[in-house]
């Protein structure tokens, strides 16, 4: 049972004959012929009583009209709809964003999207960057920020800025704004959890420098970046961050901001996607509007 059938069908049957039918239509009286075999032929029931002066609906044509009628209305419905799907930005923005970016880049990013378009409702989950790319990859998520670079044939992986990251400390410690990483390894850490961007980053350049980090002082570990904050502003020891967080501590004087002597911290923050995936006009306007204001390449 196709489209064409159906239309046949209706024609035949609002104008009692096959050969008006086909006249309206702009087909040939057999063409029409053969629609409605195939169409009886198909549903194993005859639809039509057939006479010399005219056609009309068997009981079970008269059963049938109303549903064929309701197909039609919902292809032509269904065609509407789609024609305009691509201008549609309203619904759902379901965005996930590591720490970092959540509390910095994220808050910006949706007053500037919400300005365009007010009837999107946004769902932000502040997640791990390890936990962002599964959800990519399961589909679960359409679009995600992260603090590092993903190599997986799967996700897409766009750079939308470089971030710095600095040491900060308890005032009590008096540290200097540039310090040896010597004397920044005799401090204890409080560090985030180890599917962390900021950590895994830390780390990678700790491993550069041949730091063993099995020597690494870490009797804090914690899964929120206000956790951390906190520890650290109670004296608990030091921790590596993002200076966009850390920028209204420092400024109140609540903790202190130092950098490591010969070791530069920067990393970018990325934009993630599936690959697979093929993004609904919400998100990928939310993509295209990402891409404008950073300038990377698709």
């Amino acid at each position: 049972m196709d489209f064409k059938q159906i239309e046949a069908f209706i024609n035949v049957a609002k104008f009692k004959s096959f050969s008006k039918a086909a006249t309206s239509s702009f087909l040939s009286q057999p063409a029409i012929s053969s629609h409605i075999s195939s169409l009886e032929k198909d549903l194993k029931i005859q639809l039509f009583d057939r006479t010399s002066k005219e056609v009309s609906l068997t009981p079970a044509g008269e059963s049938f009209l109303n549903y064929a009628i309701d197909i039609l209305n919902t292809r032509d419905k269904a065609v509407r709809t789609l024609s305009t799907f691509n201008d549609n930005i309203e619904g759902n923005l379901y965005l996930s964003a590591s720490t970092t970016p959540c509390n910095t880049l994220v808050p910006g990013l949706l007053q500037h999207f919400h300005t365009a378009y007010p009837n999107v409702h946004f769902n932000v989950s502040e997640m791990s960057s390890g936990q962002i790319i599964d959800n990519i990859i399961k589909f679960d998520s359409e679009l995600g920020i992260v603090g590092n670079m993903v190599n997986d044939e799967k996700i897409d992986c766009f750079r939308l800025m470089e971030d710095e990251l600095v040491v900060i400390s308890p005032v009590s410690f008096k540290l200097p704004e540039v310090l040896s990483l010597k004397d920044l390894l005799k401090h204890d850490f409080i560090m985030r959890e180890k599917n962390s961007a900021t950590r895994k980053t830390f780390e990678d350049m700790l491993h550069r420098k041949d730091v063993d980090l099995s020597n690494l002082k870490v009797p804090y570990e914690v899964n929120s970046l206000d956790t951390m904050l906190q520890f650290v502003k109670a004296g608990l020891g030091v921790s590596v961050v993002s200076s966009k967080v850390c920028r209204d501590y420092v400024s109140c004087g609540l903790m202190r901001e130092s950098r490591i002597k010969n070791l530069p911290m920067t990393r970018n923050i990325y934009l993630v996607t599936s690959s697979k995936r093929t993004l609904t006009p919400t998100a990928k306007a939310f993509f295209n509007m990402c891409r404008d204001k950073y300038k990377f390449e698709v």
